[in-house]
């Protein structure tokens, strides 16, 4: 199995709604949102200079044939190809205690049936240099790239990433 099939699983994995969904009415028709307010389920404080999870959730889609192809908001259209900073949790893709190339997302991953999130909470990471795993949440700085038509249906990747700090 291929690096890439596995990603592509994991991703399609993770975008699945979980037990959350079957208690609350569905999201609106062309909307990727959660049925619930995503920060309800984010237990991360907002930081000064951070990028907001609530500000990459705002992606609606539309459909190109089959295909939903997302719609972002004018303040994520302007986050695309700028030097960002991010809080969130690691998710390795691959076994191992250091990582260039991972998946960040707003909530931690100890639960695989918790992560109940679209592809708008969950960022592609590759780091300059490889990050120690760690369950606690991180800051990444790096450049962001939006991206409108991944193949494997992901709305956000950050390069040339590396540990950074934040404060309150």
């Amino acid at each position: 199995m291929t690096f890439r099939s596995v990603l592509l699983k994991l991703v399609f994995a993770l975008v699945a709604i979980g037990p959350v969904a079957a208690q609350t009415p569905p999201a609106p028709r062309g909307s990727m949102a959660l049925p619930v307010d995503p920060q309800l389920l984010n237990d991360l404080p907002e930081l000064k200079g951070v990028v907001s999870w609530r500000v990459l959730g705002q992606v609606t889609t539309a459909q190109a044939g089959a295909r939903p192809i997302p719609e972002f908001s004018p303040e994520v259209r302007k986050l695309d190809q700028q030097d960002i900073r991010l809080q969130g949790y690691m998710l390795p893709i691959v076994a191992g205690e250091m990582h260039d190339h991972f998946l960040m997302t707003m909530r931690p991953p100890h639960c695989p049936f918790c992560l109940s999130l679209g592809p708008e909470y969950i960022v592609e990471v590759k780091s300059r240099s490889p990050i120690k795993h760690t369950y606690e949440p991180i800051v990444v700085a790096g450049r962001l790239n939006v991206l409108r038509d991944d193949p494997f249906g992901l709305y956000y990747r950050l390069t040339d990433a590396q540990l950074s700090s934040a404060s309150r």
